[in-house]
């Protein structure tokens, strides 16, 4: 076990759970270091949920919770939250739509009301809703030349394609203009706090305090028909796929290589992490950066990285490259991968991986909002609050021959999909020795 994590063990800080009579979980983190207060309720439905062509809805449907309810207009609620110096958000990424109130302790009542308010009774103002795909397509206009964007959307419509991750969480130029504050009001009546949404109260608080007024007040979840995973079996295409989407004025390429990889909840998770750190995910000490940046100058920055969901999430490395050198920086990228399965890794690379993942680990628990964000993370994936607990141990526990397995196990490098943005005459033929090749618009 690594010397540092047994001289400084992690203790999780207290969690109490607690369930209403109607069924909704809520979840409470004291933290009374500062009189400040965070209420976060959490839907297991995201933008996975979003109808077939209408990608985008989920998060603009969470916005409209900020844009005004049944008993004031988006101008008023903005002045009742900020009349009490707080904050009010809502979001819907991948596997759950969240909202978010941050306040003072002092005002923990107002906070609890303007929370249920702005979920169970939000307006959906017919002009508000305009206005805000307005903003949407303006935001979307101005990314659309961005090519380091362009090729994570065209990875991500790659890899899922066919599941209900096949489209950026935001939408795009395609599907947000045609969606209709019909199509929002359905779609909220359709998720209304759906079986397994559960509510974060994080901050000076008490149990004695919240728990009362929740159980009065809140309604309980609506129990519904299907769930469980919504993926196909994270098997790697046969052989090595390329796509290209062409943009004649760029002077650099964008790379991105990747395949499914596991999901959060699975077994390997933890030691792939670890293994990952040395390979890709350990900024300057990693494999990836010091052959293709330090030895061979073809990048300013690479990294691999597991984007960790309930269903298996993209594992992919991302980087750039001057037009010239495209080809060779990819036959490098996937020369690393296979010496690093071959070979495995080094002690002193297990070593600082492993400080680096038990050392940084408490930092992400140093505030309400993260330790907030922790615990949801972990329960929307399937998780056991005992992987917070017990993480910097089971880090700390990852051996050489495990983190070789898991690269032999869980890499594919024969069975990449590869997409590049940039100006693909040059390198289009030399593409084609690794796989089939396909261009995108």
């Amino acid at each position: 076990m690594n010397r540092r994590s047994e001289d400084r063990p992690f203790h999780l800080p207290s969690i109490e759970h607690h369930r209403t009579r109607g069924g909704l979980e809520v979840f409470l983190v004291p933290w009374h270091t500062l009189p400040l207060v965070n209420l976060d309720l959490i839907l297991p439905a995201g933008a996975e949920a979003d109808p077939p062509g209408k990608g985008g809805l989920a998060d603009l449907v969470a916005e409209m919770f900020t844009l005004g309810t049944k008993k004031q207009s988006a101008s008023e609620l903005a002045a009742r939250v900020d009349g009490m110096g707080a904050s009010l958000s809502a979001h819907a990424g991948w596997d759950c739509t969240s909202v978010h109130v941050f306040g003072l302790r002092e005002d923990l009542g107002s906070l609890l009301n303007l929370l249920l308010e702005v979920y169970a009774e939000p307006a959906f103002a017919p002009e508000e809703f305009a206005q805000l795909k307005k903003r949407h397509i303006a935001l979307l206009t101005q990314q659309k030349d961005d090519s380091s964007l362009q090729a994570d959307e065209a990875m991500t419509q790659i890899l899922f394609r066919g599941t209900p991750y096949d489209h950026p969480s935001y939408g795009s130029l395609k599907t947000v203009p045609s969606l209709s504050i019909e199509e929002a009001q359905n779609f909220y009546h359709e998720h209304f706090l759906p079986e397994g949404s559960f509510l974060v109260v994080s901050g000076d608080v008490r149990a004695d305090e919240v728990l009362p007024w929740i159980d009065a007040h809140f309604p309980p979840p609506a129990k519904r028909e299907g769930g469980g995973d919504i993926l196909p079996p994270a098997s790697p295409a046969p052989g090595m796929r390329c796509f290209l989407l062409s943009r004649p004025d760029l002077t650099q390429s964008q790379i991105r290589m990747g395949h499914l990889g596991i999901p959060h909840a699975h077994e390997d998770f933890i030691p792939f992490e670890v293994m990952n750190y040395a390979l890709g995910g350990g900024g300057f000490s990693s494999r990836l950066m010091q052959r293709i940046r330090v030895e061979l100058g073809y990048t300013y920055g690479i990294r691999a990285s597991l984007e960790p969901r309930r269903n298996p999430g993209p594992y992919c490395i991302s980087t750039f490259t001057p037009t010239e050198t495209t080809f060779p920086c990819i036959q490098e990228i996937l020369q690393v991968l296979r010496s690093f399965q071959e070979e495995g890794p080094k002690e002193f690379e297990r070593t600082e991986a492993i400080r680096f993942l038990t050392g940084s680990y408490p930092m992400k628990f140093e505030t309400p909002g993260q330790m907030a964000q922790r615990l949801i993370q972990a329960k929307i994936h399937g998780l056991d609050l005992s992987f917070l607990s017990t993480y910097p141990q089971r880090v700390a526990e990852v051996s050489l021959e495990t983190m070789r397995r898991c690269a032999q196990t869980h890499l594919h490098p024969d069975r990449m999909t590869v997409v590049v943005v940039g100006r693909s005459d040059p390198f289009r033929s030399d593409l084609e020795r690794l796989g089939p090749v396909e261009s995108m618009e």
